[in-house]
């Protein structure tokens, strides 16, 4: 018997959703890996924290800046196109980043990886909601919230695993086979999406909103601990594997004076304030923003939120290894109790989300952030695992508490045409809010210590790494107090 359109329809939905969920799963469980292994990427290329932190954060930088553009291009030009393209682009950056012999060099390749994961994860949402009727698409979009943090939550034991047994190298390189393999499936699974060709493109404001972030993040990681003067760098060589000795360049030296950055990073903000008033599909609405107190309040508590605890797991991280001497493997089952607890909170929070209105709930998930990260700032060479444990717990509850019922009221304050606009915009605050996360707590980190603790000869103080520690998780909790007032003033509606 043939197969009726609902029948093909109905079968259609479902492997859309598996495909683009098993695709989707390889950026957010690349993001717990990395977050685990910088401890044994700074020590192999005998580098400082805050040089080895920005592995996490050039990746955040694209995702933050390009996302609502490559959004918007993949509307004009095919969804499908272009998550089939993301996939191939973050398969080719995570064969080189494996490949790299120099921090510059995956600093750069991470760009790369970073562009692939973006298109990925900026389409996936929305093929998603093309596949299913509109009855249907809030449970589809539950089931890939709960794929990606089950990935990022599997991520460290993943990554803690490979390499304690076959190396760090290999975290990258298990993306190659496994998007290989997905590659043909996803080309001949998935449906092109219809083509918006009535929209334009606003690349000159994500290209000085990047400038902005780029110079801001900067400045924040190394001004402090270099008096403000500048930051030295200097680059042996750049070489793509498998080309021979084919060189990009050589013996390449960098001098960043710090104390301008803050000023070029206002200056391009600005820039970038008036480029998105005058643009017709801007990547951040001004206007909106403006306009809608709801809609301001639940991306700039995204933002503080974001920006308050992210660090968190790479400190951690940092702190089990490096002080605390725990194998990788045992280290990443400790930091895994965070996602896990925000995963099985989440089903419990959606059921009961309802009753209470998300100002409550995201000023009192956002207190609960502030309680884990102060109880974390009394952090000690010895203090016990199960204080650490109970910090990471504490902290997924609170996350768990906010992040949904503070989404559900961003969507919520538009009209639906909006939506997808809107959806991006948070998602720029919240990967704005990490990437600064990252910078503050690798900046308080590196001021506490006296030298490079990765350079031949240098030596780890423990005191003043743990004492930057605390320091760091203390600014995270005076950022998380200020997000609570900010969740406060959008009003009881």
């Amino acid at each position: 018997m043939s197969k009726s359109l609902s029948d093909y329809l109905s079968e259609h939905k479902w492997m859309t959703l598996v495909v683009v969920n098993i695709a989707t799963f390889l950026a957010p469980l690349d993001t717990g890996i990395v977050a685990l292994v910088l401890p044994n990427i700074a020590r192999d290329f005998q580098t400082g924290i805050e040089i080895a932190i920005w592995v996490s954060v050039i990746y955040l930088i694209i995702l933050t800046t390009f996302m609502t553009s490559f959004g918007r291009f993949s509307d004009i030009h095919g969804r499908k196109k272009y998550f089939v393209i993301g996939l191939g682009i973050f398969v080719i950056g995570s064969f080189f980043s494996g490949m790299s012999q120099t921090i510059a060099e995956l600093l750069i390749f991470r760009i790369v990886q970073a562009i692939g994961a973006a298109l990925l994860l900026v389409n996936s949402r929305a093929i998603i909601t093309d596949a299913f009727p509109p009855e249907e698409r809030r449970m589809a979009m539950s089931i890939h919230v709960t794929v990606i943090y089950l990935a990022i939550a599997t991520g460290p034991a993943l990554g803690a695993v490979i390499t304690e047994y076959i190396g760090w190298r290999n975290v990258f390189f298990i993306n190659v086979p496994l998007g290989l393999a997905l590659l043909p499936v996803v080309s001949s699974k998935l449906t092109e999406s219809k083509k918006s060709l009535n929209k334009s493109m606003d690349w000159l404001g994500s290209f000085f909103f990047a400038s902005s972030l780029s110079c801001l993040l900067i400045a924040i990681t190394f001004g402090p601990r270099e008096s403000w003067t500048s930051v030295d760098l200097y680059i042996e060589e750049i070489f793509l594997p498998m080309l021979g000795n084919f060189h990009i360049w050589s013996r390449i030296a960098i001098s960043i004076p710090l104390l301008i950055l803050p000023i070029l990073s206002l200056a391009f903000l600005l820039v970038f304030i008036i480029v998105e008033f005058k643009a017709k599909n801007p990547i951040l609405d001004i206007k909106m923003l403006s306009k809608n107190r709801l809609f301001l309040s639940t991306n700039l508590t995204a933002l503080f939120m974001y920006t308050s605890h992210y660090n968190a797991l790479v400190m951690i991280s940092f702190y089990l290894q490096l002080i605390r001497l725990i194998d990788p493997i045992e280290a990443a089952f400790m930091i895994s109790a965070f996602p896990f607890t925000v995963v099985i909170t989440s089903i419990a929070v959606g059921k009961y989300s309802k009753l209470i209105s998300s100002r409550e709930l995201s000023a009192l998930g956002m207190a609960i952030v502030a309680v884990s990260l102060l109880l974390m700032s009394r952090l000690t060479m010895s203090s016990s695992i199960l204080f650490i444990e109970v910090s990471l717990v504490i902290m997924g509850i609170g996350l768990s508490l906010f992040a949904a019922p503070n989404t559900n009221a961003n969507l919520s304050s538009v009209s639906s045409e909006d939506r997808s606009l809107a959806n991006g915009m948070l998602g720029t605050m919240r990967h704005l809010g990490q990437a600064l996360s990252l910078a503050i707590g690798a900046s308080t980190v590196g001021l506490f210590l006296s030298e490079d603790i990765y350079n031949v000869g240098g030596s780890i103080s423990v005191t003043q790494y743990v004492g930057g520690l605390s320091q760091a998780f203390f600014i995270g909790f005076i950022i998380a107090v200020l997000g609570i007032f900010i969740a406060l003033i959008r009003g009881n509606k």
